[in-house]
């Protein structure tokens, strides 16, 4: 059987529906849909991991081995207690309602020790950078956490089993953060796995407004949406 190579338009028209689907899905996510992170992940899964027998679509279009923004905080390894690099905490009460905890994706809304315009290189961003570590001393990265939510908890497939360690942080909340009430102790509403998704999703959307808009024609729709999404999460940092 023969086969067809695809194009490098064919590329650019692959990458263009990738950057579509995660703006579609990161203001999803952001208007209250946290599922819409299960899609975030593999799109992002399909930009930048590459395996033994497939490319990743920006190895494809040499786009991949470029500085990738990192808005994550520093992680100490000889900090004994649990470690929660990535995602904020936060405590709100709606009215008649208790005391609630949350993890949530910060976005542009980065802590003064946080610099939003970091970049590193694609192995610390992806493989090396610790962005949790539980109370067991286990730790995790960027790709632990994409690739476990694409591969096996619903992104694009479901798996019956789970690597026990991530299960206890998406579940059992390893990381032991609780909220404090007048009556009780409670763990936080959500694990911090989704809305991680979500900020390594704008990390990438910011990597890709710098590296790749210039493949696209000036008249491309492409740098609408990019800029309709820096005005979103721009509105979103008031």
């Amino acid at each position: 059987m023969t086969e067809y190579v695809q194009t490098r338009e064919d590329l650019l028209t692959h990458l263009r529906e990738q950057i579509n689907f995660m703006i579609a899905s990161a203001v999803s996510f952001d208007n209250g849909f946290e599922g819409e992170a299960k899609r975030l992940a593999v799109a992002i899964r399909i930009l930048v991991h590459d395996t033994s027998s497939s490319e990743a679509l920006l190895t494809l279009l040499r786009k991949k081995d470029v500085l990738y923004y990192d808005s994550a905080s520093s992680f100490d390894p000889r900090n004994l207690l649990p470690s929660n690099c990535l995602t904020m905490i936060r405590a709100s009460r709606k009215e008649d309602e208790e005391l609630m905890g949350d993890y949530v994706a910060p976005l542009e809304r980065l802590s003064p020790a946080r610099n939003k315009n970091k970049k590193v290189g694609f192995g610390r961003w992806w493989n090396r950078t610790t962005m949790y570590k539980d109370k067991e001393g286990n730790s995790f990265t960027r790709r632990d956490l994409v690739l476990a939510v694409a591969n096996k908890e619903g992104g694009a497939h479901i798996d019956r089993k789970l690597d026990q360690a991530y299960a206890n942080l998406a579940r059992f909340n390893s990381l032991g953060w609780k909220v404090f009430t007048e009556v009780e102790e409670k763990d936080f509403r959500n694990s911090p796995i989704l809305p991680s998704i979500r900020q390594i999703a704008h990390e990438i959307l910011k990597t890709l407004s710098d590296e790749v808009v210039s493949l696209f024609p000036e008249s491309d729709l492409v740098f609408q949406r990019l800029d309709g999404y820096k005005q979103h999460c721009t509105a979103l940092s008031q």
